[in-house]
């Protein structure tokens, strides 16, 4: 019976895919829900169709009337949202989002533990820019409440990355998963905020660096996006600053500065 059950609903959703129209059950009126397995079939429509439009449209009716709850301070209608839409992967991330603002920024381990740990999670994020431009071409620098200049997905970086300079460990672990699979306009916007992160906040990153370490590789690759000048600053921060027999320091400064030691 259950076997006969997931081949019904295979078919469903194969037959879904190739309709201008959705196929899945209306959501509240007032846009506060997603439709079940709304995300699973967004992966089986033609990209840039009608079908993936029509259900960018609906997460982005979604996102309005949860932020509009938030913008109104209205945490039981964030949390009735919400929790209704647990097993869809954008709408768990966004809703993290949410209601981490909710917060006032204040519980951090929820929103950390929502982001993403594994690869098909940080593809769902990754797509929040899209989505969030409803089958447009423009994406929005707002939402209810939520100001979003650079759009939802830079939101997100923003967000991580401010627990990261606080000396955040989950924070750390979860941006440098992002930046490991960054690209485009997302990489290039990691590669001018982690330099920062090196000159300013030295003892965050002393603090940090068993977890930065583990992403060794990538981080030489950020070498490339900083001046031999800005490289210079950055790795003398770091001179002197550890005892005898800590390799920290020269880990740090041969990132930036290959032979730091020979050059100065």
């Amino acid at each position: 019976m259950h076997k006969m059950r997931a081949i019904l609903r295979t078919l469903l959703l194969l037959g879904c895919a190739s309709l201008v129209a959705p196929c899945w059950p209306a959501r509240a009126a007032s846009g506060c829900g997603l439709p079940a397995g709304l995300y699973e079939h967004r992966k089986t429509v033609e990209v840039l169709s009608d079908a993936q439009r029509e259900i960018d449209h609906t997460y982005v009716e979604f996102m309005r009337a949860v932020a509009q709850s938030y913008a109104q301070g209205d945490a039981a209608s964030v949390k009735t949202c919400c929790d209704a839409v647990k097993e869809d992967l954008v709408g768990f991330q966004f809703c993290a989002l949410v209601k981490y603002l909710l917060s006032d920024k204040k519980e951090s381990g929820s929103f950390l533990a929502a982001m993403p740990g594994d690869k098909e999670q940080r593809k769902a994020l990754w797509l929040m820019d899209l989505i969030s431009a409803g089958g447009t071409m423009e994406t929005p620098t707002s939402l209810p409440g939520i100001r979003m200049p650079d759009g939802l997905l830079f939101k997100f970086v923003d967000e991580i990355f401010d627990l990261v300079r606080k000396g955040n460990a989950s924070a750390a672990e979860k941006y440098l998963f992002l930046y490991e699979d960054a690209d485009g306009e997302f990489g290039e916007y990691m590669d001018d905020q982690l330099p920062k992160l090196f000159l300013n906040y030295p003892q965050r990153v002393l603090a940090l660096w068993p977890i930065f370490r583990k992403h060794h590789k990538r981080l030489e690759m950020m070498r490339g996006f900083t001046t031999e000048r800005e490289a210079k600053q950055i790795a003398s921060k770091y001179e002197g600053r550890c005892k005898t027999g800590d390799s920290r320091c020269s880990e740090i400064m041969n990132i930036f500065v290959p032979h730091w030691k020979m050059q100065n």
